[in-house]
């Protein structure tokens, strides 16, 4: 019997142990530690069109659509909405971005900004899902964006 008491608990010991390293390089990967390519900040707008922006170098972008305009600035690392002729400027008060999978949404404009590792092609956002649109099927969208 203690053979089978000293097995079941290598056993044990070894799945425990499985998921705790597992588990370190889930989280390590989704602090940036997982992947060698460079930061970059995508940014979308309403006509489809996404600028790639290294947050290793410092740069402004102006974006306008007939929709409005919008300037993204990166700086040190990080990349921020810094101007838009939006209502609210919601956007603006965002804040800064610099990790993987992080975002900055301007609803009114259909634009937004996400940090990606180089070569990757980054999420997707059904902007006229989040945003709503003239359909009388979207009069009772709720959404609160953050």
């Amino acid at each position: 019997m203690a053979g089978k008491v000293n097995t079941t608990t290598a056993i044990a010991i070894a799945v425990i142990a499985a998921v705790l390293v597992g588990s370190f390089v889930v989280v390590g990967m989704m602090l940036g530690g997982g992947s060698d390519g460079e930061l970059v900040a995508m940014v979308h707008d309403s006509d489809g069109n996404v600028y790639e922006m290294p947050l290793d170098t410092d740069d402004t972008l102006e974006v306008t659509t007939d929709l409005g305009t919008n300037v993204v600035v990166v700086q040190d690392g990080e990349v921020y909405m810094d101007d838009a002729d939006c209502d609210g400027h919601d956007c603006m008060r965002q804040g800064s971005v610099s990790a993987p999978g992080r975002q900055i949404i301007c609803l009114p404009h259909k634009l937004w900004i996400e940090v990606v590792r180089s070569g990757e092609s980054g999420g997707s956002m059904d902007v006229e899902a989040v945003a709503g649109s003239d359909s009388e099927a979207d009069e009772d969208l709720d959404v609160v964006a953050r």
